[in-house]
């Protein structure tokens, strides 16, 4: 499959500035955000020794760091657009064999096809300007039989509704929370297949989804 660059649709430029900002404290303000949605994805993404996996929207490496301790042979990549968010992942695991990180505009991935066993996308999806395009590459960049991970709010849960209406008002990066539904609808429109879903809540205010899916045989 050829990879063009001529007329990829770009990430907002609102995203890396915000999250340029928030770098050195994200990890301490959303601590308990983190602890309640990454080991969730971490269990669902399931990589084991000897796979290659890539982290979309990365941000400062909680997943990378919590596989890594516990299947220390896994290959990870990480890509963020925020050149912060990409030096303070890099800072957290220094050291650590079988990781790196990249700045990289998740539209447009630098990476061959068929290059990974697994793609996680954890916590960012609503901020994707053209979510059909990054999942177009998520695809290109799997291997066949390869898998697809993605965690984040889910417009079924009121509280998510609320913030889908507000939120566009308050954060010039936000973009669209999805409902179940309409992410297995997108899933199938970039040629993926749903094999699992499910929905849960914590701290009241926090509505979340898991979709794991595969990519359809050519």
């Amino acid at each position: 499959m050829s990879h063009s660059h001529d007329r990829t649709p770009r990430q907002d430029p609102a995203v890396p500035a915000q999250y340029d900002a928030w770098a050195t404290v994200y990890d301490l303000f959303w601590a308990r955000y983190v602890n309640k949605t990454i080991p969730v994805l971490q269990r669902v993404a399931d990589v084991t020794a000897g796979e290659r996996g890539l982290d979309l929207a990365c941000g400062t490496g909680p997943f990378e760091w919590r596989v890594l301790d516990e299947e220390p042979d896994a290959t990870l990549v990480g890509v963020d657009l925020s050149p912060a968010m990409v030096e303070r992942a890099r800072a957290k695991l220094d050291g650590r064999p079988g990781v790196r990180f990249e700045q990289a505009d998740v539209h447009d991935l630098p990476f061959g096809d068929n290059a990974f066993d697994v793609a996680v996308c954890a916590n960012t999806f609503h901020y994707f300007t053209h979510p059909e395009q990054v999942l177009t590459e998520a695809r290109r960049v799997l291997r066949p039989g390869g898998r697809l991970v993605v965690l984040d709010w889910c417009r079924d849960v009121w509280t998510c509704r609320v913030m889908d209406a507000v939120l566009p008002h308050l954060d010039p990066a936000y973009q669209h929370c999805y409902t179940l539904d309409e992410m297995r609808a997108l899933l199938a429109e970039a040629d993926f297949s749903t094999h699992r879903q499910f929905r849960y809540r914590f701290d009241l205010i926090w509505g979340m989804m898991v979709v794991e899916a595969v990519p359809n045989h050519s």
